[in-house]
């Protein structure tokens, strides 16, 4: 029973982790009871710190490029 209580708290703060990310916080917490909360988290990481880069990159972008009304 402990352990599986564990288990659950782990996928749990995965989860929590997840919650602003593109899995959001119910798709992080069945991929965490399914596969591990481990492989879950480095999910998160990994991908969340490639959507922040992208997001900076095109934000980037947008500042580089003139408006139409600075004509």
């Amino acid at each position: 029973m402990l352990p599986t209580l564990f288990y659950l708290s782990l996928c749990f703060m995965v989860a929590f982790l997840g919650r602003r990310t593109r899995l959001g916080f119910f798709r992080s917490f069945l991929f965490s009871v399914l596969l591990t909360p481990l492989l879950t988290m480095l999910y998160l990481l990994i991908f969340a710190t490639l959507d922040t880069e992208r997001e900076n990159h095109a934000l980037r972008r947008s500042r580089n490029q003139p408006s139409l009304n600075d004509s």
